[in-house]
């Protein structure tokens, strides 16, 4: 499942409404374009220099990332096309969490839609906020072991020429470090993992 399909919507939460610690204050919100997978509003705000102006936001689903490590000291990584960026682009498994769904579920099901695998432990290693000045949607990234085979779920349609490549840990590292890599969930879980792994740079 692609990160913009239908899921748990990423906008501020009820512990940190807008605005609330940041300096800015939240007047009301206004509903500018509502698309199949985000949602584009228009706050008014007041800014942290006391000026009224407004703000104009993204809300769209959270999204997991997966680092899915094999028997065999191999991470799965995937590769597909990227419709905006015009081209194939290598990344870890992961996409939309769905509505009502904890996120490290989203993880299990995203290796089992993706590489055909499912995880029979799945552990966080950071929530990071990829495009904090345009959207509250957060990624969700796992380190993901105990691999087994599932090819129940199916992968989403758009997803149709996705491949999987099976790589050792120090050549994934590598491909994040070297820039091949520029997703920044999957950049920043194979960082995090090579902390973790043994066989990482």
């Amino acid at each position: 499942m692609t990160p913009s399909e239908e899921g748990r919507v990423g906008g501020p939460d009820a512990e940190h409404p807008p605005g609330e610690g940041s300096g800015w204050r939240h007047l009301d919100t206004r509903l500018l374009h509502q698309g199949d997978f985000l949602t584009l509003c228009q706050d008014r705000v007041v800014r942290p220099d006391g000026a009224a102006g407004t703000y104009d936001h993204v809300v769209t689903a959270d999204a997991a990332r997966v680092v899915a490590l094999d028997g065999d000291g191999r991470i799965a990584l995937v590769e597909d096309g990227f419709y905006l960026l015009g081209r194939r682009v290598l990344h870890l498994p992961g996409g939309g969490i769905e509505a009502g769904e904890p996120p490290e579920e989203a993880a299990r099901r995203e290796c089992a839609e993706e590489i055909g695998r499912r995880p029979g432990h799945v552990q966080l290693l950071t929530v990071l906020h990829p495009l904090p000045g345009s959207t509250a949607a957060a990624t969700h990234v796992f380190l993901a072991t105990g691999l087994t085979p599932d090819r129940r779920a199916a992968r989403d349609a758009t997803e149709a020429a996705m491949t999987v490549h099976w790589t050792p840990v120090e050549e994934a590292v590598q491909a994040a470090v070297s820039g091949r890599i520029t997703e920044a969930g999957s950049v920043v879980g194979l960082l995090l993992a090579a902390r973790l792994l043994p066989g990482a740079p």
